[in-house]
């Protein structure tokens, strides 16, 4: 260091700067960018499914269970709906936590701990999770895969706005990883072509001084 020149040292010091500065920003866009392509992917599963899983459960009541004949059609939405194409599974909550179905038909009717997500779908707003599968609700699921993007949309009643239940739609990740990988591909480009913009001026800038500096 001792042998660089002052204006080396400062370029030098620079590109530690910029680097770590470009480093930081792009892990804080990788993530802002993964939350709003989550959220875009949640908002339009959420308007699809309703439009098919809804009207299975018109005239539902809360605290109640779902009929023999409402269970019966929500087995068979995967199969004779378009829905097959987008998810592979969902579960309907009641807004206390307790499952009203489950492709999994051992998991009506019990409870569990009530998840961040689906506490805000009950208060009314879509929510969406990376999941694990680490829940103690996901036993069938882990047996299959390892990750999978868990969308909760509430159910509300015709007119009142009241959210009587919560729709969980599990779809696999990889199309939205593929989405992901491409957008954060274009940010991180992008991110880097500023910061050599910016040090290249600076290099410009301090030469032209060390120059300057230099003849006199």
């Amino acid at each position: 260091m001792t042998q660089l020149s002052l204006a080396q040292q400062f370029m030098l010091a620079n590109l530690i700067v910029l680097a770590a500065g470009m480093l930081g920003a792009g892990w804080w866009l990788s993530e802002q960018t993964k939350q709003v392509v989550i959220g875009q992917v949640a908002a339009e599963t959420a308007l699809y499914v309703d439009t098919f899983i809804a009207q299975y459960l018109q005239g539902y009541q809360p605290t109640t269970a779902l009929t023999s004949d409402q269970i019966a059609a929500l087995d068979r939405v995967l199969i004779e709906t378009p829905l097959r194409t987008r998810i592979v599974q969902f579960k309907i909550w009641d807004a206390a936590g307790r499952i009203l179905y489950s492709n999994d038909h051992s998991l009506i009717g019990q409870s569990f701990p009530m998840k961040a997500e689906l506490a805000q779908a009950v208060q009314g707003t879509v929510a969406a999770d990376l999941s694990d599968l680490s829940d103690a609700e996901n036993v069938a699921e882990r047996e299959r895969w390892t990750q999978l993007l868990e969308v909760y949309s509430p159910l509300k009643r015709s007119g009142a706005g009241q959210v009587v239940a919560v729709i969980e739609i599990y779809q696999t990740v990889d199309a939205l990883n593929a989405a992901l990988r491409q957008v954060q591909w274009a940010a991180w480009l992008a991110l880097a072509i500023v910061t050599v913009a910016i040090y290249a001026l600076l290099a410009v800038i301090v030469q032209r001084g060390s120059n300057t500096i230099a003849r006199q």
